[in-house]
């Protein structure tokens, strides 16, 4: 965790510090080493959200897009599970940045727990997934456009498809360059997306705008158009003991 309570006052791990955890009350260490960043754990190997997963500088950083105040929100839903949001908006959206390994029925838990919510992915976790998507998007992975182009990758040939594509929220894939590939929608076995800038993604964030979706149509065979639309609502009313 890189925030702790210290006479109700959020703050940061130092050597020698003493805080609480924001979520259980628990006090915490402060883990201020040479070889990871450093961060606040609780005593011994549980931790009061068994969500949480140790954090990396592609993490942090992420989370530095916003607002101290809108990182590591702690919460429960109405059955008093509690989680802690890696970034919560003022308006109840939140930002689950993902760098480690995830189950699939894990990540839609999660997207449950959390919605409406946006995932960002870290595309260069493993070796192949990069290689992987400029396999399938061809020239399209290294040029960028004004007007995005959509493209449909399929998760027999996209491993990281494969593992979000049915989530039926926006994800953002981010292979360390200034655009991210946005995934907003799914067509049939397909996952649908276009780069997108990373500080307009953010920028939309923080300044509750849109993100853009994808809307898709399609006709069955009684001839009933069914239409889907994965947009996240980022213009949703504060609420009371959301982030200011």
């Amino acid at each position: 965790m890189r925030f702790a309570l210290s006479e109700d006052i959020r703050v940061e791990a130092t050597p020698g510090a003493f805080g609480l955890c924001p979520g259980c009350g628990a006090p915490l260490i402060a883990k201020c080493g040479s070889k990871k960043v450093w961060h606040w754990a609780h005593k011994g190997q549980r931790h009061c959200d068994d969500w949480w997963e140790p954090e990396t500088d592609w993490h942090r950083s992420w989370k530095n897009y916003f607002p101290a105040d809108w990182q590591e929100f702690p919460y429960r839903d109405n059955a008093g599970e509690l989680h802690i949001a890696d970034v919560k908006v003022p308006n109840g959206l939140v930002v689950e940045v993902q760098h480690s390994a995830i189950k699939s029925v894990e990540a839609k838990k999660r997207t449950l727990f959390h919605a409406p919510m946006i995932w960002v992915v870290d595309g260069l976790r493993r070796k192949t997934d990069k290689i992987q998507f400029e396999k399938a998007l061809g020239s399209e992975f290294w040029r960028r456009h004004e007007k995005p182009t959509l493209s449909r990758l399929s998760p027999y040939d996209v491993r990281l498809i494969e593992e979000w594509f049915d989530l039926q929220v926006i994800v953002a894939f981010d292979f360390g360059g200034e655009d991210v590939w946005l995934m907003s929608a799914r067509d049939w076995a397909c996952g649908i997306g276009f780069w997108y800038e990373k500080e307009k993604l953010v920028a939309n964030i923080r300044e509750r705008t849109d993100i853009p979706f994808i809307f898709t149509e399609h006709t069955n065979r009684r001839g009933t158009v069914i239409k889907r639309t994965h947009s996240i609502l980022n213009s949703l009313p504060e609420r009371q003991g959301d982030p200011k």
